[in-house]
């Protein structure tokens, strides 16, 4: 191990001390922060500006108060009457209805899913006002108080997390600093290895080390410089999103980090150790991007995938699913942890899935990569590279 370790400072200082690490950090970093600013200053989605409310009977008087609320605020309310409360706070389950009102006109209760919008809020708030002031109109003093009573009560059947946002980013954004990693120092394993072929260099080399210290040595030297990236990058962005305020308590920030750490070193070992054996049949830097888009593709497939269904459907299967295919958990399982919620046994089994199929590509990599890396010329083919003949 000692070899290994000597082989891993050389990779490291190697990357590190060059000028290519610090601009692409800081171009990485501008990249995030620019995006960041961009999607702050965009805010939240807009309104449709129109509202579907259900009503039950006790709560009928309202209809007419919300019509001309909505007309005052130009916006479109749809009344749907209902038999009761419960079938008001079923169409609002299902999808039909955006609140359900029961109960007192000038107090109701207002059903939701998750949050009154500010719309349909504006419109309920407004309207229970007016209706309190016609009621009581013949009484000034009266009518003070019951305006100033009158007010929506919002029960959310599902009320919002104040920091599934802020999950949501992190997840996505471990996501990318990982897709980024796999993909940029993954490649540099495998360039590394065409230019000491090309060059030569490793038949010195391997004359006094074996080819699993060599392979090893580059995937641990160039693995850790990714790793200082992906912290450098991290603390960066969590500094930016501290300073602007978006950092709230109880989002799982910590556990968030360990998932990202925990899952690169499977990942990048896992995609290094690939580029490094492709990289080995090759002899010239013109033919190593051949050998590697097919891996390149697999990648930007789980991560595209991934990170549309994270922002767009969190809690969907076809999410599940993904996170536990072994060349995709790596990239997919930090965010569906950072959204919360991942049952205990799907961790641990996309844990123990990823771990046995790296400990495949190990094994297979590493015999391709010591059967084929002294092997100048030609490309060496797939045959030659299992059989060694």
């Amino acid at each position: 191990m000692r070899t290994v370790l000597l082989i891993t400072r050389r990779e490291f200082l190697a990357r590190v001390r060059g000028r290519a690490f610090v601009v692409s950090t800081a171009v990485i970093l501008l990249i995030l922060v620019g995006y960041s600013l961009f999607v702050t200053s965009i805010g939240p989605g807009g309104d449709s500006g129109t509202s579907t409310i259900a009503v039950a009977p006790e709560t009928e008087a309202i209809t007419p108060s919300l019509r001309l609320a909505a007309d005052d605020q130009g916006r479109i309310v749809r009344v749907l009457p209902v038999d009761d409360a419960a079938a008001g706070r079923a169409l609002v389950a299902s999808g039909d209805a955006d609140a359900a009102l029961s109960g007192p006109p000038t107090r109701p209760r207002v059903d939701v899913d998750r949050s009154l919008g500010s719309g349909t809020g504006s419109v309920v708030t407004v309207a229970t006002t007016l209706l309190a002031q016609q009621q009581l109109l013949p009484d000034p003093a009266a009518g003070d108080a019951a305006v100033a009573a009158a007010e929506p009560v919002v029960v959310a059947a599902r009320p919002d997390d104040p920091a599934q946002g802020l999950r949501i980013g992190l997840g996505a954004f471990g996501a990318f600093l990982l897709f980024f990693s796999i993909q940029t120092y993954g490649a540099m394993v495998a360039q590394g290895v065409v230019e000491e072929k090309a060059s030569r260099v490793v038949e010195i080399v391997l004359a006094t080390v074996r080819p699993w210290q060599l392979l090893l040595g580059k995937v641990l030297g160039l693995g850790a410089v990714g790793l200082l990236q992906l912290v450098v990058l991290t603390a960066a962005g969590l500094a930016v999103a501290g300073t602007a305020g978006l950092l709230v308590a109880g989002a799982g920030i910590t556990g968030t980090l360990v998932s990202v750490l925990v899952w690169y070193l499977l990942g990048f070992t896992l995609y290094a150790t690939v580029y490094a054996a492709l990289g080995s049949l090759v002899s010239r830097q013109e033919d190593t991007q051949s050998v590697l888009t097919p891996v390149s593709i697999v990648v930007l497939i789980g991560f595209i995938a991934g990170f549309n269904l994270v922002l767009s459907a969190p809690t969907s299967t076809a999410l599940t699913v993904l996170s536990l295919i072994p060349p995709w958990t790596p990239l997919v399982m930090p965010a569906r942890i950072a959204l919360g919620g991942v049952p205990v046994w799907q961790v641990v089994l996309a844990f123990v899935l990823t771990a046995a199929f790296t400990a495949l590509v190990l094994w297979v990599g590493g015999r391709i990569y010591a059967r084929s890396v002294l092997r100048t010329g030609a490309r060496v083919s797939w045959r030659e590279a299992f059989t060694g003949r």
